[in-house]
């Protein structure tokens, strides 16, 4: 499998004399603004009194408001096409569970990253939703690929319609397991419960994540890479 695409980030390069701490201070303030209020009643002038500087200062790291929030969801696509690269070992069964454990290792790492990217998303440009879009569809092409190569038989869309209700799931779990109070652990037991219990419908052996699941026939396939 070749390497995905490389995506540009659109931010504006962070000034040499600022510090690179100060930089990701802002994004993560950014985020966690965007996660808490959303996107449309934050104002880049709460994100700088929440960080202590004017306004006019934020524009010194990013364009705009909206080039910040592009950068904080394409981070999310960024880390999911890594660790496609990072689980490309191994037989393919190795490959599957390898790929969605590192996806649920993401959610709880990056809870606040997949909300805002999920929920956000309406508020981004018509360039940059086609470019998150196309790199959604990447790595949905891969994963794709690798329940092809475990052993998945079942008619192509199927497995299209499948694979895309498996990620929409996934991005859309941080949200849920916050307001459940769950522990960490409790939260990734759920989420892999869910996940290889869904993929059970189209492989026809046993499932390499949890052991137990059967799963369907399919021919053809079209990856990202």
């Amino acid at each position: 499998m070749s390497s995905p695409e490389v995506y540009a980030i659109e931010s504006v390069p962070c000034p040499s004399e600022e510090p690179v701490s100060r930089y990701e201070e802002v994004r993560h303030k950014a985020l966690e603004l965007f996660a808490e209020r959303g996107f449309a009643r934050s104002s880049m002038r709460e994100l700088a009194a929440r960080l202590g500087l004017l306004s006019g200062s934020l524009y010194h790291h990013f364009r705009s408001k909206e080039s910040l929030l592009f950068e904080l969801i394409e981070e999310v696509y960024d880390d999911l096409l890594e660790a496609a690269l990072a689980t490309g070992g191994g037989d393919a069964h190795d490959r599957l569970q390898g790929l969605l454990r590192a996806h649920i290792d993401l959610l709880e790492s990056r809870s606040l990253h997949f909300l805002v990217a999920e929920h956000e998303f309406r508020y981004l440009s018509q360039q940059h939703q086609n470019q998150i879009l196309q790199m959604r569809r990447c790595y949905e092409d891969i994963l794709l690929k690798r329940l092809l190569d475990a052993g998945a038989t079942a008619r192509l869309p199927l497995l299209k319609a499948t694979v895309q209700g498996v990620v929409g799931c996934l991005n859309n779990l941080p949200t849920w397991l916050n307001q459940a109070g769950l522990s960490a652990a409790e939260g990734k037991g759920v989420i892999a419960g869910i996940v290889f219990g869904s993929l059970s419908g189209v492989l026809k052996q046993q499932s390499p994540l949890s052991g137990s699941a059967t799963i369907v026939p399919l021919h053809g396939h079209s990856a990202c890479s």
